[in-house]
């Protein structure tokens, strides 16, 4: 597609989706963490209406996720108390819910939006500018196809795009409204992150309202 021209508790798929987590978008060169059985059915960690989380894609998420915890919990019994690989796990079924829930609505992300937010991506630069090669180099560390990369950024930018949709329906009530108004005026971001804790209320409600209606299986032992 891309042609060379002249994006505990904590843990949930507000947290990863804002790492972006859009899994993609956070891209970092670690290669992968770990790899699934030579079976395809057994490499499977998740599905959702029969559509596959592969343990591949459960461990790249997983190590980018540990490192990023690393840094705030240097302790390793700290890391554990969090549930790190539940976590990471209900992240990525919860992503794949609202990705489908997009789908079926119709929201398409165009070859367009694809290729603007690969050419934007810092990592795959030279000063400054997008290096096809780098970009090709890149993947190939990773372990990853430009088709599997760039449809995983699709569905990175498609879950944005349903999160964004649910988060604009979101109502305030007139005290809610009160409340905001009177943190903006000792704190901004007090009242911003009040904001975004109904958004993200909605969003977790909306996903598992979704999710009751779902056949879900799961297969912990690939990641135990």
């Amino acid at each position: 597609m891309l042609k060379v021209m002249g994006s505990h508790k904590f843990f949930s798929v507000f947290v990863l989706g804002a790492v972006t987590f859009m899994i993609i978008i956070t891209f970092v060169f670690w290669g992968i963490g770990g790899s699934g059985p030579s079976s395809e059915r057994a490499g499977i960690v998740a599905e959702i209406k029969g559509e596959p989380i592969p343990v591949e894609e459960f461990w790249r998420a997983y190590d980018n996720e540990y490192k990023r915890v690393k840094e705030m919990y240097p302790n390793e019994e700290e890391i554990k108390k969090l549930n790190l690989k539940e976590n990471v796990l209900n992240a990525l079924i919860d992503r794949k819910v609202i990705v489908m829930a997009a789908q079926e609505a119709g929201i398409t992300v165009t070859e367009q939006e694809l290729q603007n937010e690969i050419l934007q991506l810092p990592y795959f630069q030279r000063n400054g500018v997008f290096d096809q090669n780098i970009y090709e180099r890149s993947l190939q560390l990773n372990r990853l196809t430009p088709q599997t990369f760039e449809e995983q950024l699709k569905n990175d930018l498609l879950f944005t795009k349903m999160s964004r949709l649910i988060q604009e329906t979101v109502e305030f009530s007139s005290t809610e409204l009160q409340t905001i108004d009177s943190l903006k005026q000792s704190n901004n971001q007090i009242a911003e992150a009040f904001r975004n804790s109904k958004n993200s209320q909605a969003l977790k409600a909306y996903v598992e309202g979704i999710k009751r209606k779902m056949e879900i299986k799961v297969n912990k032992d690939l990641i135990s």
